[in-house]
């Protein structure tokens, strides 16, 4: 699976850096939550990262495999996001295009476990003992 999720990410990469790979484009979505009280950072992209974009003030944009097809090099973005406390870093939740706002699509949220399902049942807390 991890290798699987490496070879999605270096075509995202190759994708930004040769402007095809469409096929990718259909993972985003339109967003199905309100993003609006966000902040919104604008810049122009200097820079390809392993996670996301280089902004020309030094912001670091980390975002998700599906919102990577959308942005090129010397384009100006605007995502929405949470700003980092102590670097120039935000983890963009929605990037502003011309078209609308986009979300990242299901295929990026990752799912953990939650009351009911099998991952949940074998979660054990500390000074918890087995049967």
């Amino acid at each position: 699976m991890r290798r699987i999720s490496s070879f999605l990410r270096l075509a995202g990469v190759v994708a930004l850096l040769t402007g095809g790979f469409h096929g990718l484009s259909a993972w985003a979505a339109e967003c199905h939550y309100d993003v609006s009280p966000l902040p919104v950072t604008t810049g122009e992209v200097t820079r390809i990262t392993g996670d996301g974009v280089l902004l020309e003030d030094g912001t670091s944009i980390v975002l998700p495999e599906s919102l990577l097809p959308f942005v090129r090099l010397s384009q100006t973005v605007t995502v929405r996001g949470l700003n980092g406390l102590h670097e120039k870093k935000v983890w963009a939740v929605a990037l502003e295009t011309p078209k609308g706002r986009l979300c990242p699509s299901e295929h990026d949220v990752k799912k953990g476990p939650y009351p009911g399902s099998p991952a949940y049942d074998v979660i054990r807390h500390s000074g918890e003992h087995s049967e």
